[in-house]
Parts: structure tokens; C-alpha cells; sequence
């Protein structure tokens, strides 16, 4: 498929721009806004606690909440991407409250989730709507070093989430306001009335039948585009709507609001936050149509008390209280709104039917049912609610006075999740105003004859609780830390039990409980060796076999220690460590898969009266050897600081062999029903993350670089795989989300061409028809051709690169994300002309036409067609695209008033700024938002963002 020369320009942009990041990051010169010089008090967030940077000996990636806090995004997911090396992050969509991320720690190891475990204050919650000034840091537990105390749940990294505690001092009482505009990053460039009735013409052409569209409707539509009428019924005769204009706002708007109170003294501490986030929804509605909202607007409020309290000089408590109310709307039934708006606003033609008739009523057909207006107003509406609520409570006892550095802990959480949707719904008819003549009649009485599809039905209500849940953590821990002259021990021992119930089905609550523990020793802070494991177990593996123990291993050598780098000005300090051990990921695909279940199927009759009785059938096999998957990591990096501490470097090699994925083998359905999951998949995982930082002082101006970079690439080793007939068509040995299907090798010119190359069989073919590649050169084009086209659609390499300065008061950040490595194969709506009874886009004028020669050799589309679409629209090469995208992701400009003249008008601080978020994208394709991936690419989009806020601080 040929590019034009816009698309050719933006591809060089692109190639371009990603080259110069790379020479730049080869060049070790990134750039961070919030750099941080490294000391020896500098400490990381791990799985048990605080510990010492120069101590650590595994893998984890770090950064403050502040780096993050004023980014103009609501779901915190996206904030981190671009800024945490270790990472992959693409955004779903921009729906308001559901615009959450795929997330990926170094890539895929499984055929199940891959998606990390999130871990809030120490326990699995979502961070994705916590007010970001309640943020302390994030911290990425990469290696089996970090995560292999989490048992079972720690195969695929942690994400840990520390919230702000009260601090020693006066009270200190911080406001945040900030309100922004978004728009979409793309909006699809779809034909007009007059575009589509020509190329629909010509399809009929294509297929051998007669045009629907005569002279005279071409000539009206042409006029309708600008605006002109013969009379006042050619306007619902011969409409010209772009759906998507029409019901889809250029912008709107977001907000949010909160304020924090810290402070206390040695014997009790404080942090207490409350905020307010308003997000509304894209879609025009009519608000005079309804006394209730229909648009898909966001609000939610969120609140916070974190407090710590020394009882005696022993013996503290912390008590932690969180709570968050959301309240969604949209249009109709909540399930599919988005998709099913969007999707009609992409598909129905411009002159399928006017928005209204004549008189008012709904416009449309038998086979254009769904009118845009009436989706967005004449459905009703959902309410979505959430209430939530989390508590901790930990306390410590020093035992001293057994041994010094001893003591023990104890905590008890406890998390409410309490959802409900309201669905009160109805449905609408709609009238065409043509009769199946194409004519308009009239009734007796001088009304118009309408042809009626669908029913006006009274508003109904329904309820239903889709995720209501409560979950009960214990943990009781023994605590060792001391210092012997050179020789430094940490030791931890805890147990630890998980009880999740579910109000929403029939299940019993399901239920971890385990051990974990972490050994470290230090010798002259120079030489470090480090024990962690877990040993865990659950209800859902068979009895005798329901705990599995994940021991790791790990070393470090702080070579700047040594007396040939001591005070060294050149380099500041210098880590080497590695690690080695096992993780565990208890996804096996179901409930009890060691419990033989069944099923009604089918049924007879018995006795005198011949009553009905339903049968029973066996599902999938009990399985005697379901286990969780064991996932087998090796990690090897540096830590380093140079130039007196202005140049910062960490990099990290991993290697991961998955074993034991359950995965169902290739096999035949001898027995009449379906095999059950075997633990027979292996996978391998292998990359690197990078990060470097730079900071330097010029005169009054401070600045800094920052560069992270991510790869990972993945190859199944053992799928169950039967044994295909061609090598070159094997699953095994490619990418885990490999795409495959046939080669394209451009379009046939003419019937001649056809003639000569090899017979095609997937339905009939004619000139301007994509042809394919022979791959066994058996003279056939069949489902034997298909074969590997390339990565699937996450991609293998992210990316950041940023700039920061300070000048007195005044601040600014950029931060530009990017990522390569996959491939979009793009269906339905996106890119296929008339998909699903549909319309036609811009890409399609360049559309292969056998009337016109001159299309012949420079086409960028295969012939149009409306019936003849099964060889052409196969996943080919023809229909991929590479993912790679370059954002400029976020920039920031602040003026933070002077300290004297803030303390003038009473204040300690007030910082003034303005920002965006996904200001200017570089990709390969305009098609689509290159993040966003679905099958048909159709969804809410994505959002640019200009926000202003304001922090002040009394």
C-alpha cells in the first residue's frame, strides 16, 4: 500500500526525531525536571519497608510524587509513562473515569495477565484515582529480588505506591486548584454526502451492478455540501452530516481541587487531604431534551487521614483511613455506551437519514436504526457508583530490651468496595422519510407517510452490583536491624493471610496465606548479600500441593568503597549486583480446576405424564497437576555517579524462563468434549531498562536531562503446539502476541496479471484486488500461505526523554515519550470502506479504479467493493502498520512567587503554572491514536490537555 507524500513526511519526521533521542541517549544526556543529587540517606520503598539506595541489591526504579503530581491527566496510570525505566505503559482510551492504561513490568512471560500488582501503602489496591497529592513516591520492584516475597502474585513486578505522612513541625495547610481544556488527538476525516454516494456507485460498478445513485442525486449531494437546496424538503432528502462533527465536541472541560493538612509534634503526626475531581464528557447532548445528564461525565471526591502516634517510648501506631466516591454517567446502558456511540458516529453514512424529519420525529431507516441524537438522548441513562473505603492499622513494639535493634509489628487492613449501576433505559423508533420507491407520499390529511423501525418504550430501571467486594489482610512481622562495627544485618519474618469475598457470585471468598522474609547483610558498606522468599499458598491448587516457595538470592559491590575509587572526583559511587531466583503467578484460567465440574445439557422424559428432566454433562477434565506458573529470573546491574554527582546511570540486564503456564495443547477432540489446560507453557523473557540523569549549574540557571529506556522481547518455547504441515507456519519459537496471516506484494494491475501469478482462493479476484505471496509455491494462495508477519501490538521498547530549568522563580519541564517495536493491524471501521454497512474516509479517494489508469500504479487502497470483500479484507501485511509513535508527552511552566514576598501577604509559598499532556504526536499512521489498541480502533479517544492551576501553601 503506497503512502502519500503527507504521510511520507510524517513517517521522515518521525525516523528522524526517534534517531536524534537515540544519539542522545547513546550520548548519555537526559533530562529530568526534578533530578535529585544522590546521598548516603537516599532510600527506595521495598516490599517491607524503607531501605538504604547504596544497600539495595535488586532491581527497582523510583520517583517522587512531586516529579508527577501537577501532570493534567485524572487516572495516575498515565502519569507514570516515560518516566519509570522498567515500565511499558499504553493508554486505552480517554473515556472520563475509565481512561486507564495497559500495564506491562519489562515485557510478557505469559499467556495469562501480565498486568503487575499494584500495592498502595503496602496492600493490593488501584492507585488510579487517588488524588496525586497525596502521592509520597512510586516505586517499580522489578527483579525476583524485589517481588519474590509476594509468593505466588509477585511473577510479573510490583508497583508500590507510598502515600505523605504527617511530618514533625507547625501545621502547614496546601491548596491546589487547576482546570483545564481537553480535545481528542484524533478525530477521523470522514466524506461527505456527495464523496460517498460517488464511491458507493463505483463500488456497485466493482461487483457488476447498477449504481444507486442516478446524475440527478449526485448533482443534490454536491449541492448540499455547500449548503444549497432547490427546496426545503431536499434537505432531509439529500442530508450531509458528518456524524462525528455533529455530536462530538471540538473540546471540554476538566477540573480538580484539593487541599492538605500536615504537621505534629514527636508524639503524634498528621497528613489529612480532601479533593474534588469534575471530568466531563465529549458528546453534544441536547440538555432541553431531558431533566437528567446523559454525557459521559466523571465526579468524584476523595478523602484521606494518615496518622501516627508514639504511645510510649515503645510502642506506636499508625492508623491510615482512605475513602473515595465516584459517580460516572452516560448515555443509555452503561456496558458498551462509549463503543456503541462512537461506533455510529464512525459508520453511518452522511446521507443515510436527517437528524430529524420535518416534523420533528427521528430520523432514520430499517437499516440505519441507530440515530446518533437519540443515542446520545432519547435512551436514558446510567449512573455508575462507587464507594470505597481502606483501612490500616499497624502497630510496633520495640523489643530492646530483649536485644537491641528487635521488634515486632502487626497490622490488620481492611477494604470496602461497594459499586452499584443504575440502568434506566428505553428505546426509540425512528421514521424514514423515503418509501421503498425512494419517493416521499403523503397521508390524506397532507402528513408525511413515514416507514416506521423500532418501539418508543417507557424508561426502565434496573440494578446491579458488578464488583462489590470486601477484603481482610493480617500480617504479624519480627523485625531485626543492627550494626556491628563493619558488619551491617537486617533481618524480617512475617506471616500474612488474604481473605477476598465477592458479593457478586456464588464462589467462596478466596484466601492466600503465607510466609515472607528478607536476610541482608553489609560488610563496610562495600560488600552486600541478600536472602529473600516467599512461601505461599491458596485454596485453588490441589490439596498436599497448595504452597509453593520462591527463594531468591542476590549480591552487591559498591566498588566506590573500595580505596582505589575512594573520594574519586571523577566517579562518586559504583554498584555492581545481581540477582537470581523464582517468582510465582497463580493465574491459571479458572475456578477449581482440580475439582471435576458439570454442566446441564440436554434432557428427556419420563414416566406416565412424560415429565421433562434436564441431563448433565462433564466439562473440561479435573485436572490432578494444576499448579501456578514459576518464573525463573536472573538480573544483572550497575548503580553509578559521576562528575561530582551530576551524571546519574542505572542499567539493568533481565533474563525470565517461564515454565508451568497452564495453556491447552493442540490437540484433537478425541473424547468428544474439550481438553482442559495443561502446565506445559514455557516462555522466555529477556531486555533491558535504562535511566540517566544530568544536572548543571550555570550562573542563575539550573538544568537538567533525563533518559529512561525499556526493552523486553519475548519467544514461546513450548505452546502445546501441534505440529504444523510447513515449518514456517510454527507458534513456537515466535513473539507471544506474534501476528500472522499472508504477505501482501501490492495490488493486481490487471486481469492478465492475475492470470500469471498464482490462483487465489478466497473468493473471486479482479484488477485493483491485493495479491499475495506464495509461500510453499504450490501455485495456490490458501490458509498454507499465512505466515509470520511480525510483533503483535505491545510494543518491545519505550521510551522518555525530557528537559528541565529553573531561573529564580521561574520553571520548565518537557517530557517527550515514544515507543517502537510492534504492529497494528488495523480492521473494521478504521480502515475498511463500507465495513458493516458503513461509510467511507479520506484514505479511501486513493482507492485503486478500474475506470481510471491513471490510479493504476499509485494507488494507496484496493478497489472498492460491497460484496467482494473476502480476499481483500485477510489479515495481510497489506493492513499493518508499524506502531512506533514519538508524543510530546507533558510540558510544564511555572513562576513560584519569591519567599520574602510571599511571607509578606502571609504565605510560605505560591507557585503559579500552566501545562499540557499530549500536545503533538509523531506516528506512522493518522488513522488511528497509534496507543490506543483495540481490534477496531474505534473508542473513545484519547485526550490533549492544556491545563492552568495554581498551589498555595500557608
Amino acid at each position: 500500500m503506497k503512502r502519500s507524500a503527507s504521510s511520507k513526511a510524517l513517517l521522515k519526521y518521525h525516523l528522524y526525531l526517534r534517531a536524534s533521542i537515540g544519539v542522545i541517549i547513546c550520548l548519555c544526556l537526559s533530562l529530568a525536571a526534578n533530578a535529585q543529587k544522590p546521598d548516603s540517606s537516599k532510600t527506595i520503598s521495598t516490599f517491607n519497608g524503607k531501605q538504604l539506595f547504596q544497600e539495595t541489591t535488586g532491581a527497582f526504579s523510583q520517583i517522587q510524587g512531586k516529579t508527577v503530581e501537577n501532570v493534567p491527566i485524572i487516572n495516575n496510570l498515565n502519569r507514570m509513562q516515560g518516566m519509570l525505566p522498567g515500565l511499558f505503559l499504553m493508554q486505552n482510551n480517554g473515556e472520563p473515569g475509565d481512561e486507564s492504561a495497559s500495564l506491562q513490568m519489562r515485557g510478557k512471560r505469559t499467556f495469562r495477565s501480565n498486568t503487575p500488582i499494584v500495592l498502595v501503602d503496602g496492600f493490593e489496591r488501584s492507585m488510579d484515582l487517588l488524588d496525586p497529592n497525596e502521592i509520597e513516591s512510586i516505586t517499580l520492584l522489578k527483579d525476583a529480588a524485589a517481588t519474590a516475597q509476594y509468593g505466588l502474585r509477585g511473577g510479573n513486578g510490583i508497583i508500590l505506591v507510598t502515600t505523605k505522612r504527617g511530618a514533625e513541625g507547625k501545621i502547614k495547610i496546601t491548596f491546589n486548584a487547576r482546570a483545564g481544556v481537553k480535545a481528542p488527538t484524533t478525530t477521523p476525516k470522514l466524506l461527505n454526502s456527495f464523496q460517498y454516494a460517488t464511491l458507493y456507485n463505483e463500488a456497485l460498478a466493482n461487483d457488476g451492478a447498477a449504481p444507486r445513485y442516478s446524475a440527478a442525486d449526485l448533482e443534490k449531494y454536491q449541492n448540499a455540501t455547500k449548503g444549497i437546496y432547490e427546496n426545503e424538503m431536499d434537505r432531509y432528502l439529500y442530508p450531509n452530516i458528518n456524524w462525528y462533527d455533529q455530536y462530538v465536541n471540538e473540546s471540554t472541560w476538566q477540573q480538580r481541587y484539593s487541599v492538605n493538612v500536615q504537621g505534629g509534634n514527636k508524639n503524634a503526626r498528621y497528613f489529612l487531604s480532601a479533593g474534588y475531581t469534575g471530568n466531563s464528557g465529549l458528546y453534544k447532548v441536547d440538555k432541553a431534551a431531558n431533566t437528567y445528564n446523559t454525557n459521559a461525565d466523571f465526579n468524584m471526591i476523595t478523602l484521606r487521614s494518615n496518622i501516627d502516634v508514639n504511645v510510649n517510648k515503645r510502642f506506636s501506631l499508625t492508623l491510615d483511613l482512605a475513602g473515595r466516591q465516584e459517580q460516572r454517567t452516560y448515555p443509555g446502558e452503561r456496558g458498551d455506551a462509549a463503543l456503541r456511540v462512537f461506533r455510529t458516529l464512525y459508520k453511518t453514512p452522511p446521507n443515510a437519514f436527517p437528524v430529524l424529519t420535518p416534523d420533528g420525529k427521528l430520523g432514520g431507516s430499517k437499516d440505519f436504526p441507530a440515530n446518533p441524537y437519540g443515542l446520545l438522548n432519547k435512551e436514558g441513562y446510567s449512573l455508575y457508583y462507587v464507594r470505597s473505603m481502606f483501612a490500616t492499622l499497624r502497630g510496633k513494639h520495640e523489643l530492646d530490651f530483649i536485644t537491641p535493634g528487635l521488634s515486632i509489628t502487626g497490622t490488620v487492613a481492611f477494604d470496602s468496595w461497594y459499586d452499584m449501576v443504575t440502568n434506566r433505559s428505553k428505546d426509540f423508533k425512528v421514521y424514514d422519510i423515503r418509501q421503498p420507491s425512494g419517493t416521499v407520499e403523503y397521508n390524506p390529511d397532507g402528513s408525511i407517510k413515514y416507514i416506521e423501525t423500532g418501539t418508543d418504550t417507557q424508561m426502565s430501571s434496573g440494578v446491579e452490583y458488578p464488583g462489590t467486594r470486601r477484603i481482610l489482610n493480617y500480617e504479624g512481622a519480627l523485625n531485626y536491624q543492627r550494626t556491628f562495627g563493619l558488619h551491617a544485618i537486617t533481618a524480617v519474618a512475617a506471616i500474612n493471610q488474604r481473605i477476598i469475598s465477592s458479593e457478586n457470585n456464588t464462589d467462596i471468598p478466596r484466601a492466600y496465606l503465607g510466609s515472607n522474609g528478607r536476610v541482608s547483610y553489609a560488610y563496610n558498606k562495600r560488600y552486600l548479600a541478600e536472602f529473600n522468599y516467599g512461601f505461599q499458598g491458596s485454596e485453588q491448587f490441589l490439596p498436599g500441593n497448595k504452597f509453593g516457595f520462591f527463594p531468591v538470592g542476590s549480591l552487591g559491590w559498591v566498588i566506590s568503597e573500595e580505596d582505589f575509587l575512594k573520594d574519586n572526583k571523577w566517579v562518586n559511587f559504583l554498584k555492581l549486583r545481581g540477582s537470581y531466583g523464582i517468582t510465582g503467578n497463580d493465574d491459571v484460567g479458572g475456578y477449581f480446576l482440580w475439582f471435576q465440574k458439570y454442566a446441564t445439557a440436554g434432557g428427556t422424559n419420563f414416566g406416565y405424564t412424560s415429565t421433562g428432566y434436564n441431563g448433565f454433562q462433564e466439562t473440561a477434565f479435573a485436572l490432578n497437576n494444576v499448579t501456578w506458573e514459576k518464573i525463573r529470573k536472573t538480573n544483572v546491574g550497575i548503580d553509578a555517579t559521576f562528575l561530582n554527582n551530576k551524571l546519574n546511570v542505572t542499567f539493568d540486564y533481565f533474563y525470565e524462563k517461564n515454565q508451568d503456564i497452564m495453556i491447552q495443547p493442540g490437540l484433537p477432540y478425541i473424547m468428544g468434549i474439550r481438553f482442559p489446560d495443561f502446565p506445559i507453557g514455557v516462555i522466555e523473557n529477556k531486555g533491558f531498562d535504562a535511566s540517566l540523569r544530568y544536572t548543571q549549574q550555570v550562573g542563575d540557571v539550573e538544568l537538567s536531562f533525563l533518559g529512561n529506556v525499556s526493552s523486553a522481547k519475548n519467544k514461546v518455547i513450548n505452546r502445546g503446539e501441534e505440529k504444523p504441515r510447513y515449518d514456517y507456519q510454527a507458534r513456537t519459537g515466535r513473539p507471544l502476541d506474534g501476528i500472522y496471516g499472508l504477505e501482501a506484494m501490492g495490488l493486481f494491475r490487471d486481469q492478465a496479471e492475475i492470470d500469471a501469478n498464482p490462483r487465489q482462493t478466497f473468493g473471486q479476484v479482479k484488477p485493483g484486488d491485493i495479491r499475495y505471496k506464495d509461500q510453499n509455491g504450490d501455485g495456490v494462495i490458501d490458509a498454507y500461505d499465512e505466515v509470520f508477519l511480525g510483533q503483535g501490538g505491545f510494543p518491545t521498547l519505550q521510551y522518555g526523554l525530557g528537559l528541565g530549568a529553573k531561573f529564580k522563580g521561574i520553571d520548565l519541564s518537557v517530557l517527550f515519550t515514544g515507543h517502537d517495536g510492534s504492529q497494528m493491524g488495523l480492521t473494521g471501521e478504521s480502515i475498511w470502506e463500507f465495513h458493516d454497512n458503513g461509510t467511507v474516509r479520506d484514505h479511501h479517494l486513493g482507492r485503486f479504479n478500474p475506470e481510471d489508469e491513471s490510479t493504476w500504479d499509485n494507488a494507496s487502497y484496493p478497489r472498492l467493493s460491497l460484496a467482494n470483500k473476502a480476499n481483500n479484507q485477510r489479515t495481510s501485511t497489506y493492513w499493518l502498520r508499524d506502531g512506533k509513535m514519538v508524543r510530546l508527552k507533558t510540558v510544564e511552566l511555572g513562576y513560584t512567587l519569591p519567599a520574602s514576598f510571599a511571607k509578606r501577604i502571609r504565605l510560605e509559598n505560591l507557585r503559579v503554572y500552566a501545562s499540557g499532556y499530549n500536545l503533538a504526536t509523531w506516528s506512522s499512521t493518522g488513522l488511528v491514536d497509534t496507543e490506543a489498541r483495540s481490534g477496531h480502533y474505534v473508542l473513545y479517544p484519547i485526550q490533549r490537555i492544556i491545563n492552568a492551576g495554581v498551589t498555595v501553601t500557608f
